[in-house]
């Protein structure tokens, strides 16, 4: 009653998957990967504030981030008398007036640290440098998308 077994005789059972039904060699088990993951509602808001939109200024045409019509949207209101938007806008130009003068002032304090390059560090060095090399670089940037939406 015993069978003779050969290397092609393959016994089905708890474990022992058919050959032909196994993970084949090359193919992924999960093909379409893991499902991206949903923006928070932040990453959104700041996605979309950046979009830009055209709107007509004084007869002619210009391209605004989102961001930027929504702050002169609530100067606007707070011109006309709106209250809410008033209280709104005066407590952030407060924040927005002191947070400048902080930077100003910081940066001022660099400046007059960084005045004897001979007393800093090589690495306080390359920092300016590459400091002063992203500026440059985000100045040519603003030059650009300002050339580009005056066309």
């Amino acid at each position: 009653m015993s069978e003779k077994k050969t290397s092609d005789s393959y016994e089905v059972g708890y474990g022992k998957p058919p050959r032909n039904t196994r993970f084949q060699k090359g193919v992924s088990g999960n093909p379409k990967g893991r499902p991206k993951k949903t923006l928070d509602f932040d990453h959104a808001l700041l996605r979309e504030s950046r979009v830009y939109v055209t709107l007509n200024e004084n007869g002619s045409r210009r391209r605004i981030s989102k961001h930027e019509a929504v702050i002169k949207q609530l100067t606007h209101k707070a011109m006309s008398g709106n209250i809410p938007a008033l209280r709104t806008y005066l407590d952030r130009y407060q924040i927005a007036s002191e947070k400048i003068a902080l930077l100003e002032a910081a940066q001022a304090r660099e400046a007059e640290r960084c005045k004897d390059l001979r007393r800093l560090t090589d690495e306080e060095l390359e920092q300016m440098i590459l400091a002063a090399e992203k500026r440059e670089e985000e100045e040519r940037k603003k030059k650009k998308l300002l050339n580009s939406s005056s066309e």
